[in-house]
């Protein structure tokens, strides 16, 4: 199971969570201070890099013989959008104050909408890279 652990996707999740916490702040706040964008910013990054360490140990659980790419990336999409639902509704719940539900539904259209971007960013590199391939060892055949 571990040798199918993707690290880049990991870091990937970094990236999103940054980008997430970056966007939401920015909306919900429009003149922030330096040090809460910055606070904000890397406490959505670490949230950020705990979903993606999940989604990858989840991934890495599923059985790998049957699956098709797009059913991979829908099913990766689903698992990210629901652990960063979960994320995002315990800090609702438990942890950031000053944090209505107008803002609660701001965050997550903004999760979502990244989410599912980066996601769909994700397949078409996979898309574009697997045709390469292709053309490559076809090339190489007739090569030969």
């Amino acid at each position: 199971m571990l040798d199918r652990i993707d690290i880049k996707n990991i870091l990937f999740s970094l990236v999103i969570g940054t980008i997430i916490g970056l966007f939401a702040q920015i909306v919900l706040n429009p003149v922030p201070d330096m040090k809460s964008l910055i606070i904000c910013v890397l406490i959505s990054g670490i949230i950020g890099l705990i979903v993606g360490t999940i989604i990858t140990f989840i991934m890495a659980l599923l059985p790998i013989k049957n699956a098709k790419p797009i059913s991979y990336f829908i099913i990766n999409n689903l698992i990210a959008l629901f652990i960063t639902l979960i994320a995002i509704l315990s800090l609702y719940f438990y942890g950031v104050e000053n944090f209505t539900g107008t803002d609660l539904v701001i965050v997550l259209i903004i999760a979502l909408v990244i989410i599912i971007a980066a996601n769909i960013l994700e397949y078409y590199k996979y898309k574009r890279t697997n045709k390469k391939l292709m053309e490559y060892i076809e090339k190489k055949n007739k090569l030969k």
